[in-house]
């Protein structure tokens, strides 16, 4: 039950309902509003109306005011044996309510059938096994074939459920809002309402199964008396005898107890349950919530005023989400300060590979800036875009430990100075292998000279075995050496690059990338990307 919405809706509803069914067993026979032989069994009507609409807690309240005139008005077995197919029919009715079974027209259809086999098989099992013999008035079941029980208890049920039906999906919506306590309305989330559902059950389940247990303990000690006055022997058989005083007992028990139970059971999950699971729900979301930076977080007013540790609870949650809040602020900060100071140290570090190389001023940000747009047109996300950038930043950090004077060699290298500066990919792993909290930064120094067909340095690597960071910047790398100056040639013309990446293609570079370079230069009509 929505504890904010107000309870006297449902409550009008109970007593109106109530209050019908009693009217049509008091009044005279001969009035024109009496129900007359039927006022019985139509008093079921009553009942599925409240239970469907208000659901258990409108139906167990027009129950308790049944059970009492009925005491009162109509002593005696026929009323005990009357009232308790009331309960049964208040508890499937609020069930198939709660379930959501008058959702769609169909649902209702087989509820009603299901209700009215419930329903005669309760007036069966009184009129037949219960009630002694004579005790029916002649002008209600006498020489009536029993199956008859359900053509009697159909129209009831059926004009009932349509009632019903027609009430969720006809009435007005504040109505439905104000009145209705099943599933047409419940103002928690998804998430809350199945805990709120999964945990009624459990407590409900366990509310029955204690009552149960009562019921026997108070049923053993009862004939347990009663064979000691009757100074007869207390065993099996002498509890059979008794099963008709046994079973108005149980009867009676659970008359009484059912409602005592809810109410417990109610009282319980108001007080208790409920507070704890809206406090439990919302604390779920604000941990599983994706949170930016800057938003705030304020703890929402769950009406929670108990009075008691519950809502001191609450309190001490709101002012841990306070403070929460503040440390995570404080996080984000220290972690945007910590990238910052990352990407400008990783920049400074290409800056200083670059400054050994006169003649390759910026090659680290070109190759970071083109590998990234590659990735890009890939396909990559955001995330995989600035990590292939970062790898470009740094795939030559490893020429810091080369010779500025083999990097600066103004004629062709021996064979000697290029084994050296084949190193500079090993050297770099080495360099960055340690980077935890980036294990792929090493890939792109180590492998960015692999060839596609086998024949790169440092391991020979060949076709898919390549890292596909490698491959990207492997192209880059390619792209900004045949269109920068250098020591052994000048800036080529962009027909000649092009010409010569889709001649590499598949030897010295992966085809797919090859392909995605000559794009990028393609729309690059100006021949202004190298600059």
């Amino acid at each position: 039950m929505n504890k904010n919405r107000p309870l006297l809706p449902t409550v009008i509803l109970s007593i109106t309902c109530a209050g019908l069914a009693i009217l049509g067993r008091v009044l005279p026979t001969d009035s024109i509003l009496s129900l007359g032989a039927v006022s019985i069994p139509f008093t079921d009507f009553f009942f599925v109306i409240s239970a469907g609409i208000g659901s258990l807690g409108s139906g167990l309240l027009s129950f308790v005011l049944v059970f009492a005139a009925e005491f009162i008005r109509f002593s005696g077995d026929m009323s005990l044996y009357a009232v308790s197919t009331y309960l049964v029919l208040v508890l499937l009715t609020a069930s198939l309510s709660t379930a959501g079974w008058f959702k769609t027209a169909k649902k209702t259809t087989v509820g009603c059938i299901l209700t009215t086999a419930v329903l005669a098989f309760c007036w069966l099992l009184t009129f037949t096994v219960i009630l002694p013999e004579g005790s029916l008035p002649s002008i209600l079941y006498n020489d009536t074939p029993y199956w008859l029980l359900l053509v009697m208890a159909l129209p009831e049920t059926a004009l009932a459920f349509a009632a019903v039906y027609l009430f969720y999906h006809k009435a007005p919506v504040h109505v439905r809002v104000r009145m209705a306590n099943s599933w047409i309305y419940d103002p928690c989330e998804y998430g809350q309402l199945r805990k709120n559902q999964v945990l009624s059950r459990r407590i409900t389940a366990f509310s029955m199964v204690e009552t149960l247990i009562l019921y026997g303990a108070a049923l053993f000690c009862t004939n347990l008396l009663s064979a000691g006055a009757e100074k007869t022997p207390f065993n099996l058989s002498y509890v059979l005898t008794k099963w008709q005083d046994n079973l108005r007992l149980a009867l009676m028990m659970m008359c009484v107890g059912v409602p005592i139970a809810y109410l417990f059971n109610r009282f319980i999950m108001q007080a208790v349950v409920f507070p704890v699971n809206r406090m439990s729900n919302y604390m779920d979301r604000y941990y599983m919530q994706q949170r930016e930076a800057g938003v705030k977080h304020e703890f929402p007013d769950l009406r929670i005023h108990t009075g008691d540790e519950i809502e001191r609870l609450y309190h001490s949650l709101g002012k841990m989400v306070h403070d929460m809040d503040a440390y995570v602020d404080h996080i984000l900060e220290q972690e945007q300060k910590t990238a910052h100071l990352t990407r400008d140290f990783m920049m400074a570090l290409a800056k200083a590979v670059d400054a050994k190389d006169h003649y390759t001023s910026g090659h680290s940000v070109r190759v970071a800036q083109y590998s990234r747009e590659i990735a890009r047109r890939m396909g990559k996300n955001q995330e995989e875009q600035e990590e292939i950038y970062t790898l470009g930043l740094l795939h030559d950090i490893g020429k810091i430990g080369v010779p500025e004077s083999i990097i600066n060699k103004n004629g062709r290298l021996t064979d000697e100075e290029f084994r050296i500066i084949k190193e500079h990919s090993v050297m770099g792993y080495d360099i960055l292998k340690n980077v935890k909290e980036l294990p792929t930064l090493a890939v792109g120094a180590r492998w960015h000279h692999e060839r596609f067909d086998g024949c790169g340095y440092p391991d020979g690597l060949s076709g898919e075995s390549i890292p596909p960071e490698a491959r990207i910047i492997g192209v880059a790398d390619a792209y900004d050496a045949m269109t920068s100056n250098r020591a052994y040639s000048s800036v080529r013309p962009q027909a000649q690059v092009r010409a010569e990446i889709l001649r590499c293609k598949g030897s010295q570079f992966d085809p797919a990338i090859a392909d995605v370079m000559v794009g990028i230069m393609d729309d690059d009509k100006d021949y202004r990307l190298h600059e």
